[in-house]
């Protein structure tokens, strides 16, 4: 196998994102509209059958949302096994790390919530979404578009 390139030291961040059609149909329940989240943001795949991510998204949606509470990842565990979700600690971490790699989740002082703008209430998850989210996509298209000009440019002899 050969050595990576150059510029994979440039990578900061990796999102998957979906583009898919959102009917009413999925806003009718909480769980198709995590499902949906889920999968458009990468967090699943199209042919996923496992729920874990799902349970948790649930859990901390519960937290956050409905409680107005950073919980902490003991806390999360907790909840899901009061719920009747089979998730372990391990697996909880995992799923949380991939939430917190992606900008989604922040961790501060052992508490877990949505990513916050700066600038904005920490608990507006929105804000914090288009801060940690939307925000780096579009400068990464920006940038996708600059190079894209350069290319051509270069290959205009």
């Amino acid at each position: 196998m050969g050595s990576e390139f150059p510029e994979a030291s440039y990578v900061r961040k990796t999102f998957t994102l979906r583009k898919m059609d959102f009917p009413p149909e999925v806003a009718m329940t909480k769980r198709s509209l995590l499902r949906w989240f889920a999968l458009s943001f990468g967090l699943i795949s199209e042919k996923e059958s496992r729920s874990t991510i799902l349970d948790i998204l649930d859990g901390f949606f519960y937290f956050q949302v409905s409680k107005k509470y950073a919980p902490t990842t003991q806390e999360l565990l907790v909840h899901l096994q009061e719920q009747q979700k089979k998730v372990d600690e391990k697996l909880l971490r995992y799923h949380l790390k991939r939430l917190i790699d992606v900008g989604l989740v922040e961790r501060r002082k052992g508490k877990l919530s949505f990513a916050s703008d700066p600038k904005a209430d920490p608990n507006d998850i929105i804000s914090g979404f288009n801060h940690n989210i939307a925000l780096p996509m579009q400068d990464t298209l920006k940038d996708l578009g600059e190079a894209m000009q350069k290319i051509k440019d270069n290959y205009n002899i």
